[in-house]
């Protein structure tokens, strides 16, 4: 994409975020927006067309005008200050699919550049799915490919996770966001447990493994954005 476009984007961006962030156009694997410092970074890649920078930019938009910094810092901490990596994995999906909703809400003009810009994902291969049955994924990763690619992929889910996704759909707030996070984090230890136990059980035949063994959901799969 020419500096030009860079340049137009970049000021868009700005003014769709009603503030003077900075935007910076690097050789990263995905776009990100810096809380803190107030900073849109964007990748710069191969073959980028107008619908896919949009994605980007109004992705990353939505954080910057719905995600609260400290509140973004306690709900991937714990009380001693640990950095906790995996629910921070399973927040930004959550929270992505809130902001984009929110984003589009705002700017309609997005939603057609937004779906767009996903099936070129696809048919990339982006997210690394063509080749896998996406269903035996774990919850936050159906999640994650049902909010952003659910039109070109069929994902499917049980009674329960619909009633989690009704919620999501309906989550308009931060708080709403991390309650859900914890549910679907917690949802996902106890399947991974659960599963565990069944493999154990048919490869060694070996009783039950006592209740409270910990195991830990995998993170989720790849972000064009966070």
């Amino acid at each position: 994409m020419s500096v030009n476009i860079q340049t137009s984007k970049s000021l868009l961006a700005k003014l769709l975020a009603a503030e003077n962030i900075t935007v910076s156009h690097q050789n990263t694997k995905t776009a990100y927006f810096d809380l803190k410092s107030r900073t849109l970074v964007c990748p710069v890649w191969k073959d980028m067309d107008g619908a896919l920078y949009d994605l980007l930019m109004g992705h990353e938009v939505g954080h910057a005008l719905n995600t609260p910094e400290q509140g973004w810092h306690s709900a991937i901490h714990d009380d001693n200050g640990k950095r906790l990596k995996k629910f921070k994995g399973f927040l930004n999906v959550i929270e992505d699919a809130r902001i984009e909703k929110l984003v589009k809400r705002k700017f309609p003009g997005l939603a057609k550049s937004f779906a767009a810009a996903y099936k070129s994902l696809y048919d990339r291969d982006f997210f690394g799915i063509k080749n896998i049955d996406v269903n035996k994924l774990n919850l936050i990763d159906r999640i994650n490919i049902r909010c952003k690619l659910g039109n070109h992929i069929p994902v499917t889910f049980n009674d329960e996770e619909r009633e989690i996704l009704a919620d999501l759909d309906k989550a308009e707030t931060w708080e709403e966001v991390v309650e859900i996070s914890s549910r679907v984090f917690d949802y996902c230890k106890q399947k991974e447990q659960k599963d565990k136990i069944t493999r154990q059980q048919k490869t060694t035949n070996q009783p039950t493994p006592k209740a409270g063994r910990k195991t830990r959901p995998q993170p989720p799969l790849r972000h064009a954005a966070s």
